[in-house]
């Protein structure tokens, strides 16, 4: 008999790939999606859906039935607002719902879906690995924070109750499914011609399927109480955009903005978000993380979990061909 997982927010971009994997390991798979939910990414897979509301623990349990093992993925990637109750809500009470529950339920093990801003960031020579200490609360980013809050909860839960987490954080995903679309907008800007510079600064880049077989090996692989950043590739913005250029032979036009530009940009942006209440395209905070280099290395995750190191061009190509195949591009 086939070992069942519970998948939360597995219509996401990265829930999607974490169901396909999970069948092709040849598990039960449950995905537990807001009644809401219009998302397509799950048709046609060999698979349960179950309904229902991270932050309502009755729903939570219902889903939870009959599952030996946890993905949680379910959270709000939202940076605007720059501080939100709502965020909060999902990301740090729902993930102390979601445990509960893996607690009272017997789960096996829970794979926790975090973000590799909770470990600090380091340099092209020296990446930030799990034990950099978290070096972006100046931010004052509720997406961060209540990431790194939810980290925080779930490896004392482990401490101190033994509870069987791993935590999986992943650097900055391209990939398919991203029917937000969230990570992919800078690609489909880009693209679009509505992409007008570029900002000094970079990010480690990640295929987001390869992140998917990182946390379903993670049930079976890897030590409990563990971190694991997923991640890939270390590029600068100017590297990565000329890149995704290239792979569509799209000349690179775009002009690099100066810091102080963005800043400026952001500001005013921020200031007229507030009076229509409409997410700007660039905040003053995104304007400020943008200006830094999110560098970070894979080691522990790669050799732990066999996580892939899929080349980021193939990941462009199929975040890009999806966007084509579904009427975004």
């Amino acid at each position: 008999m086939r070992e069942k997982v519970l998948v939360t927010g597995a219509d996401g971009m990265l829930g999607a790939s974490i169901c396909r994997e999970l069948i092709k390991q040849h598990y039960s798979v449950v995905a537990f999606v807001l009644p809401q939910s219009k998302s397509t990414v799950l048709d046609g897979l060999e698979l349960e859906i179950r309904h229902g509301n991270i932050l309502n623990q009755e729903e939570v349990l219902s889903a939870m039935k009959d599952c030996q093992f946890l993905i949680h993925a379910a959270a709000s990637t939202a940076v605007w607002p720059r501080k939100s109750d709502a965020i909060t809500n999902v990301n740090f009470q729902g993930t102390k719902i979601v445990s509960r529950c893996a607690e009272i339920s017997g789960i096996k093990r829970m794979i926790h879906i975090g973000t590799a801003s909770s470990f600090g960031n380091g340099t092209l020579a020296k990446p930030g690995n799990e034990t950099f200490t978290f070096n972006s609360g100046h931010f004052k980013m509720d997406y961060m924070l209540s990431k790194y809050n939810a980290q925080n909860y779930l490896l004392d839960r482990h401490k101190n109750v033994d509870f069987p987490i791993i935590i999986i954080n992943p650097t900055f995903m391209i990939g398919p499914y991203d029917s937000g679309p969230s990570s992919g907008k800078m690609l489909l800007a880009l693209y679009k011609g509505k992409l007008p510079a570029y900002t000094k600064g970079g990010k480690n880049f990640v295929y987001s399927v390869d992140v998917a077989t990182a946390a379903v090996n993670a049930l079976k692989l890897g030590k409990l109480g563990e971190c694991y950043i997923t991640g890939n590739a270390n590029m600068s913005y100017k590297d990565f955009l000329s890149t995704a250029c290239s792979l569509r032979n799209k000349e690179f036009k775009l002009i690099k903005s100066p810091h102080v530009v963005s800043l400026s940009v952001g500001f005013i942006s921020s200031l007229m978000a507030r009076i229509t209440k409409k997410p700007p395209q660039i905040s003053y905070t995104m304007a400020r993380v943008a200006a830094i280099n999110q560098f970070y290395e894979a080691k522990k995750a790669v050799q732990e979990l066999n996580m892939p190191q899929t080349p980021i061009e193939k990941a462009i190509e199929h975040c890009t061909n999806w966007y084509e195949e579904n009427g975004y591009l």
